[in-house]
């Protein structure tokens, strides 16, 4: 039974994509430096080469969910619940359950409004 738990719970987090302890292989999207400008008007892949800049650049499970909606404007894609802000990012030819691209989600805690983490699914490969 404890072995199934454990199993199931490795499991979930597979899914949920890259963690912040995996910064370094957004790499393989790109390293464009990140602009706030150059974002608000740039193509999915073009945002895509921007992640690691991004990610680099803002500690964002140190920002409120209003900020990085600040930063990253409208959300183009959707993760778990209406409220977290996600965005397709990268190539096209890359396909999820949540589009045609990577999906960047940024769940938070609903009562602190605090970012708990980021989501880059699928994991991009090395």
């Amino acid at each position: 039974m404890k072995t199934g738990l454990i199993a199931g719970v490795l499991f979930t987090f597979g899914l949920l994509g890259c963690s912040s302890n995996a910064l370094e292989d957004l790499k393989t999207l790109g390293s464009d430096d990140f602009s706030e400008d150059v974002w608000r008007d740039a193509s999915q892949e073009e945002r895509g080469r921007m992640v690691f800049s991004l990610l680099h650049k803002h500690d964002v499970t140190k920002m409120k969910v209003e900020e990085i909606q600040a930063l990253l404007r409208e959300s183009t894609a959707y993760y778990e619940y209406d409220k977290f802000p996600a965005y397709l990012v990268g190539a096209k030819e890359v396909e999820s359950e949540y589009g045609d691209g990577y999906l960047l989600a940024f769940p938070f805690d609903r009562n602190t409004g605090m970012i708990s983490k980021y989501v880059i699914y699928p994991e991009p490969k090395k």
